[in-house]
């Protein structure tokens, strides 16, 4: 089961990839296989051969964990909803610390925004995350304003949040596109961290489906599937959700 797997990995501790070695191009290409065959299985090993950050965690190092643990945290089956809450807090808890000791980190603020966002799971929580999510989004942004992760982040906070909160589809939409603008300008082979095209896409796809522009939608999940063509969460999720013929 998963959510042993993890809890197990909690107590591991241990050491931390550090993005000297010749080891951090390996585990980041097995990350990505892993994120995009959407393996829970998978991410937890990573997770657990990463260890748990410390207080003298490199900042990249702790980014990576933080990173890792959110991807795991989105695929837990049902069932193991507890142990995602309680990784969702860990992660949480984990980036303020990382923020704290770099307030100006644009990266860390995002990811922050999206794991306050993913543990928004009723009215309440809503209530008490959701203006803070979309208060450190709005602060990666304004020091980022290029970065396209933000961006993807940003519009991801918009998808989830009712408009008369602020939020609404076609906030979504901007966002994102404009997401996929900067990402087409940044180098594939940037430094670490360097995710998030696949994401867009499939996000930009999920907001023109739910406007029922399901053709728009369809060619974003296409384009999605030409670089990566095993990403499950489209393949065999979004895209066998899109009503109307195929192009």
């Amino acid at each position: 089961m998963v959510g042993n797997y993890f809890l197990k990995s909690l107590l591991a501790g241990g050491l931390l990839l550090a993005f000297s070695t010749v080891t951090a191009d390996d585990f980041l290409q097995r990350l990505d296989q892993a994120v995009v065959a959407g393996s829970p299985e998978a991410l937890a090993a990573l997770q657990t051969e990463l260890g748990e950050p410390s207080n003298s965690s490199q900042p990249d190092d702790v980014y990576l964990w933080a990173y890792t643990s959110w991807r795991l945290a989105q695929r837990l089956p049902e069932r193991d909803r507890k142990v995602r809450k309680r990784l969702l807090k860990d992660v949480q808890e984990q980036l303020e610390a990382l923020i704290e000791r770099q307030p100006g980190d644009a990266e860390a603020l995002a990811l922050l925004g999206s794991v306050l966002g993913d543990r928004i799971d009723g009215a309440f929580s809503g209530m008490r995350l959701g203006g803070r999510a979309s208060e450190v989004l709005e602060r990666a942004s304004e020091l980022a304003p290029q970065n396209p992760r933000v961006a993807l982040q940003r519009g991801v906070g918009y998808y989830f949040t009712p408009k008369p909160f602020g939020g609404g589809l076609g906030k979504a939409e901007q966002a994102l596109r404009q997401a996929l603008d900067m990402f087409a300008a940044e180098t594939a082979d940037q430094p670490w961290p360097n995710w998030g095209r696949l994401d867009t896409l499939a996000r930009l796809g999920q907001v023109l489906a739910d406007q029922d522009r399901s053709e728009e939608a369809r060619a974003f999940y296409q384009q999605a599937l030409e670089q990566a063509p095993d990403f499950v969460w489209v393949r065999d999720e979004l895209l066998p959700a899109l009503s109307g013929p195929e192009s």
